[in-house]
């Protein structure tokens, strides 16, 4: 196969075969959105040198959504990691389904054929610095909806372009985000700013660049702005690495200051995402929606009650029969850690009573402890300096009828972090408490940290 592109101008090629953490896609995609949702004929979205076309065939819907985002990228991820432009789509539509990263129920496979054939019959192209359009699958990739193709072909200048410039995306998130289309387009620009972007520099875009780039078709400036800065809430709640700040101006993008890096990638396969039950209905200018598994997740954090006593409220405000939050298991072996990911295991672990979050996970600068609830008593969580459960240290904060400090001594500036992260995260806290959840993995994967000092909203 010949490649016009010199050897030198590819991508590094160990991190591109041996990270498994990275999702590789062709910049176009993470600088302009793709549709949200179904239409016909013909779609095209330009910005600052960059197009992307879209030309349904007769009758047809045009790919949207979830389920073209992801296809892409499985397409572009595997031809830089195999430098061909053969991408194997496996045997079946199952097949291909667990390759995406998505569970093989009904609902979703019968989504993942209909976007794949939408895909395959369309005619998508991408335009960079003025130059012609290059055709994304050259035409032996596309053929009849009713036979299935167990590869497809990229078309040759197209991988050329890929392999000089693929974004490296962080699979963590896109499989957490994985039903959240406006997410990941997200994901995808902010990854593709900090390509290229110098150690302690920031990057702002207004957002009407951001509208033309991201936006629904007749969708106004403000529904756009709120859809797009859930979107971002998503995102910024799940990558460590970056600062977020949004206000009047448009969005600006940095590095994290002191951040942490992400908790370890277990060995175990990642939880699957919470995708649609059927295909989504036609809308007119969506909003971003939250996983249904976290619906609150994302939301503003909201300050404390303004009748909520300081950090030093006395300990018989609170009913005498609101228990301690239990240390968990000591031994390596036990059914949780204090740990910010799950360790790598030969499979999910089960839960005892209690688990610990670490501040890698929650972006606090303590440990929260949280605890399954038994009869009629009150609603709460403990608070560590450290990971080990140390009563002596502990503090403990009850969530009802208002938030306060039973016991312990959270400073004030603490009280309000833990504060802010707890209206992030209750329904978290109310599902553990009433024994909803089977899995350590299950609980890490939905706590969200709250949005620091550094990200702003007007």
């Amino acid at each position: 196969m010949n490649i016009s592109v010199s050897p030198a101008d590819l991508l590094n090629q160990e991190q591109a075969h041996s990270d498994p953490g990275i999702v590789w896609l062709h910049p176009a995609f993470c600088r302009l959105g793709l549709p949200l949702l179904p239409a016909q004929g013909a779609w095209q979205r330009e910005a600052e040198g960059t197009g992307v076309a879209l030309d349904a065939a007769d009758g047809q819907s045009l790919p949207s959504g979830w389920c073209l985002r992801l296809l892409l990228m499985h397409f572009c991820d595997s031809a830089v990691r195999s430098q061909d432009a053969a991408v194997d789509l496996g045997a079946d539509i199952t097949a291909l389904a667990t390759q995406l990263g998505v569970p093989a129920t009904t609902p979703v496979l019968d989504e993942v054929r209909t976007q794949l054939e939408a895909l395959l019959q369309a005619r998508l192209t991408v335009a960079e610095d003025a130059q012609a359009p290059l055709g994304v699958l050259d035409a032996r990739g596309r053929g009849k909806a009713a036979a299935w193709r167990p590869r497809i072909r990229l078309n040759s200048r197209f991988l050329a372009s890929l392999l000089r410039q693929a974004v490296p995306l962080d699979r963590r998130v896109v499989t957490a985000l994985a039903a959240e289309p406006l997410a990941l387009d997200a994901h995808g620009w902010i990854r593709s700013l900090r390509q290229g972007q110098a150690a302690g520099t920031t990057i702002t875009t207004g957002w009407n660049s951001l509208l033309r780039r991201f936006g629904a078709p007749n969708q106004d400036l403000p529904a756009f702005r709120a859809a797009f800065e859930d979107a971002l809430r998503m995102v910024f709640a799940l990558d460590f690495s970056i600062s977020l700040a949004a206000d009047d101006e448009g969005v600006t993008v940095g590095e994290a200051a002191g951040s942490e890096a992400p908790p370890p990638a277990p060995d175990v396969a990642p939880p699957q995402p919470a995708l649609p039950e059927a295909a989504p209905p036609v809308e007119e200018a969506p909003r971003a929606r939250t996983p249904r598994a976290a619906a609150r997740a994302v939301a503003p954090p909201e300050a404390p009650p303004a009748e909520a006593p300081p950090a030093a409220a006395p300990a018989a405000a609170a009913p005498a029969a609101a228990p301690p939050v239990e240390a968990a298991p000591a031994s390596a072996a036990a059914s949780e850690t204090a740990a910010g990911a799950p360790a790598a295991s030969a499979g999910p672990r089960r839960l005892g009573s209690s688990v610990s979050l670490r501040q890698s996970l929650t972006g606090l600068p303590v440990v929260v402890w949280l605890r399954r609830g038994t009869g009629e008593e009150p609603l709460v969580i403990g608070v560590t300096p450290g990971p080990r459960m140390e009563t002596d240290r502990l503090t403990v904060l009850m969530l009802e009828p208002m938030m306060m400090q039973v016991s312990g001594g959270l400073n004030q500036r603490e009280f309000d972090q833990v504060s802010a992260w707890v209206a992030t995260n209750r329904d978290l806290i109310d599902q553990f408490w009433d024994g909803e959840f089977d899995t350590f993995e299950e609980v890490t994967g939905r706590v969200r940290k709250t949005p620091a000092a550094n990200w702003r909203m007007a």
